[in-house]
């Protein structure tokens, strides 16, 4: 029985290295060599090899035939797409929803990216006495929506281009109709990483959204705290921004977002 004990234990410390390593390759900006993991690691360079060799002879990493370091390989990414592609979005961040709605006191709306705009799939009423919001399979517009408006901030421009119509129609008339003004409205949103669209969708009402984004870096939904355009002003208060963007930020991490520097990406 003891033997078989330590013989467990060494089979679970061997997994559980293994896990290590590509944990270490997913997040280095760089290929990496045996050397280098070992020390990250603190372990032998002899172990690790062990382990990159059958990690490689797997498909999970692979070897650069010119530097022989290490990078992930096909099969470890093929996992991560399969894996994000099964989440359970509004169960992920219905503790998150939960959280901000407690901490600003507005109601709270989960939405997904769409073709043609952002589909509600949740939402919280807020703990105020006057209460507004989004029914959940609402379809709210990329123009005219604090939603619709970050997403196509997060998405790439060509991307952008191709979902903003060239005729923009008019919800209120606060909605911007000019495409030129809203495209320089978006590239605005970009760099600070929130919307707002104060009487846009509708008067009196306005709503502050951040993105949320999967492993693969792309924008799949938003989150958005929505109340009367009197408790959220523009500019918003810094801590209302706060909120929403941590939310965003938590949301994202749970579906294997990782940070990375630049404009909106940044900012979660």
């Amino acid at each position: 029985m003891v033997a078989e004990s330590a013989e467990n234990k060494d089979v679970i410390q061997s997994v559980a290295l293994a896990l290590q390593v590509l944990e270490t390759l997913a997040n280095a900006d760089a290929d990496m060599g045996v050397t280098a993991l070992a020390s990250a690691l603190g372990t032998t360079k002899s172990r690790i090899h062990r382990h990159l060799r059958t990690l490689v002879s797997l498909g999970y990493i692979s070897q650069s035939g010119t530097t022989e370091r290490y990078r992930i390989g096909s099969r470890l990414i093929a996992l991560g797409q399969a894996a994000s592609g099964t989440v359970d979005l509004p169960s992920v961040a219905m503790p998150h929803m939960r959280t901000l709605r407690d901490r600003t006191g507005h109601a709270v709306s989960l939405g997904k990216i769409e073709e043609d705009g952002i589909r509600i799939l949740n939402t919280l009423h807020g703990n105020m006495q006057i209460d507004v919001g989004v029914r959940p399979g609402s379809l709210l517009g990329f123009a005219n929506s604090a939603q619709g408006k970050v997403a196509l901030a997060s998405m790439p421009e060509h991307a952008r281009q191709d979902v903003i119509p060239e005729t923009l129609a008019a919800g209120t008339k606060f909605t911007i109709t000019d495409r030129a003004e809203l495209l320089a409205h978006i590239d605005n949103i970009a760099g600070q990483g929130w919307a707002t669209a104060p009487n846009e969708t509708m008067l009196g009402l306005n709503a502050l959204a951040c993105p949320i984004f999967n492993s693969e870096r792309a924008p799949i939904a938003t989150i958005a705290i929505v109340s009367l355009t009197e408790f959220i002003k523009t500019p918003p208060e810094q801590s209302q921004v706060e909120a929403v963007s941590e939310a965003a930020a938590r949301i994202s991490a749970e579906i294997g977002f990782e940070k990375q520097k630049s404009g909106l990406l940044q900012e979660i």
